[in-house]
């Protein structure tokens, strides 16, 4: 049989499922191939704060990487021999009927850090509570797939009508409103982890906001967390799995500054690093202590405008602001050269199936600027005819645009020069930079004070939806304001279309009108990982999609 390349097996393990009636996996841990250090610790780093860890209202990189660690799902996406595999979580077993509209997940023996056993009423509690409105779950959108969810999100119907209900303390069951290809892997380290209804009432606002306020079911638990400072879990001997848990502690100090985690790592402080700095990589290239890694991940790097602002309510304008980035060049000046330079909303790395996504979409800002170029004209020529259609006038430079950045280090400030100097240039506006900490920052996107911000998006898993779904009126993830009925109707069609061929027609389409026609987004770069890890670590993953954490990590000769 012919081995399945990496990108294509996620996918297609979640197509599988849907055809096969039911499924068990083995919960073989990987091969320890070296003898165990006596001490098994790991040091690390985030260069942010997390937000919360309330499963609920996590909506940062930084909040995610925790709770990797410290929960666990129905499923878990790992890796084997460098390929994807699905291997159980809570459930030791799941079955669908045979559209797959109605599947059953069959609970193991695992418990809380309190000894208390997770249950399938958990999960529906859980469920529930992300779908209320009152709860504005900013992942809700995962959800969509679930039987009545819109309708329970929108106020419409109690929750008690969201498709799903524990049949029995171990069984849980989720009915879907229509097949969906991709829903295993949406699955997979989201909002579908269970949740303590008894510790959340107990604790109220309060819940996922400290160490004694967040109750873990995952590999390690919560043991310390001092803002802003450093967070540690230590090993989880409740957990169902704990056999094969080798670390006793993690710790992730919080170094908002580049320089700070580079020096870090040399002096032996942490024991993993990435950089997007091709000084730092030859540095750490040099020495004979650390093993590199380096593969393009599934992180979008962009730019988004808020289309309820007055001047970027303008469709020409927002293609102005978007086609004026020159993406090599922003590659080269500000990412070192070591970013993928990406014309599309999906990122190179997604599939539809066995087809790249990119590869079958094109790159439609590429195309774009041909397009533009033929017709003799240049992207100021649009903002023009934005400030037109708005009654603006014809001079950019009396505009008033501010920039929005969610950083304050060198690199940020170099970034923000470098924004300034083209669109100057370019458009011939004298653009502002707002300048703020990750949270302040995000506070004011999701409030709508803001004209253009600066991001990155990880995918969650291998398929389109994960994406483009963002975009959706009702999920307005990137909080941009902009709503399309065409553009939702396409997402929703291709997320429950079997074929591959039409999903992905479907998918380019939708991505045509977010990009193409109205310019919502300004895609940038995909992010390469460039990891440094002490030779004495071990079974960590490589995989973008992966979800192990450090589960399996542990430390040979340190």
């Amino acid at each position: 049989m012919k081995k399945l390349s990496r990108k294509h097996v996620f996918t297609l393990v979640a197509l599988f499922t849907v055809v096969l009636a039911s499924w068990a996996v083995s919960a073989s841990a990987p091969e320890i191939k070296h003898p165990l250090d006596p001490e098994q610790y790991i040091n690390s780093y985030l260069v942010a704060n997390p937000s919360t860890l309330d499963i609920s209202l996590r909506s940062d990189t930084y909040s995610s990487t925790i709770m990797i660690n410290t929960m666990e799902g129905l499923i878990r996406m790992e890796e084997r021999d460098g390929d994807y595999f699905l291997a159980p979580g809570d459930a030791y077993k799941w079955e669908s009927n045979e559209d797959g509209t109605v599947w059953t997940f069959y609970l193991g023996d695992n418990k809380w850090e309190d000894g208390v056993p997770v249950t399938a009423d958990q999960y529906v509690y859980s469920l529930r509570r992300s779908s209320a409105p009152e709860t504005g779950s900013p992942n809700s959108y995962f959800l969509a797939p679930i039987k009545n969810f819109a309708e329970v999100n929108r106020g419409e119907l109690p929750v008690e009508e969201l498709g799903v209900r524990a049949i029995d303390e171990k069984t849980l069951e989720i009915t879907l409103t229509e097949p969906l290809p991709s829903f295993l892997s949406m699955m997979n380290a989201t909002v579908y982890y269970p949740q303590r209804q008894d510790k959340i009432e107990e604790w109220g606002e309060r819940y996922g906001s400290e160490a004694e306020y967040t109750i873990c079911n995952g590999p390690f638990k919560l043991s310390r967390w001092v803002h802003n400072s450093v967070i540690e879990v230590v090993k989880n001997d409740q957990y169902w799995d704990a056999d094969n848990v080798n670390l006793e502690r993690v710790t992730w100090f919080i170094m908002p500054d580049q320089t700070t985690y580079y020096n870090a790592f040399e002096s032996g402080e942490i024991d993993f690093v990435g950089t997007g700095a091709q000084e730092w990589i030859d540095r750490f290239n040099q020495r004979d202590d650390v093993v590199y890694n380096s593969y393009t991940s599934a992180t979008l790097t962009y730019a988004f405008f808020n289309a309820r602002d007055e001047l970027f309510q303008n469709a020409n304008i927002r293609k102005a602001f978007m086609l004026a980035i020159d993406r090599e060049d922003i590659n080269e000046m500000a990412f070192g050269g070591l970013r993928v330079p990406t014309y599309g909303w999906v990122v190179p790395t997604i599939s539809v199936g066995n087809i790249n996504y990119r590869e079958a979409a094109g790159d439609i800002i590429q195309e774009m600027i041909d397009e533009l170029k033929a017709e003799g004209r240049t992207p100021k020529d649009l903002l023009l005819q934005g400030m037109e259609e708005l009654g603006l006038g014809n001079d950019p430079s009396k505009l008033k645009v501010t920039f929005s950045l969610a950083g304050t280090d060198e690199w940020f400030r170099n970034l923000g020069e470098y924004l300034q100097q083209v669109y100057r240039y370019e458009l011939g506006v004298n653009l502002q930079i707002s300048f703020s900490e990750w949270g302040i920052f995000y506070d004011n996107v999701q409030k709508g004070n803001y004209q253009i911000g600066f991001m990155g998006w990880g995918a969650y898993y291998n398929d389109p939806y994960d994406v483009l779904s963002l975009f959706v009126s009702e999920f307005d993830m990137i909080e941009t304001g902009w709503a399309n009925e065409e553009f939702d109707e396409l997402i929703f069609k291709a997320a429950v279309e079997m074929d591959e061929q039409k999903r992905l027609e479907y998918y380019i389409a939708a991505e045509n009108i977010l990009l193409r026609e109205e310019a919502v987004a300004s895609p940038l770069a995909t992010a390469r990982v460039n990891q440094f890890v002490k030779n004495y670590v071990h079974g960590y993953s490589t995989l973008g999609f992966s979800s192990m954490g450090f589960k399996y990590v542990y430390t040979s000769g340190r």
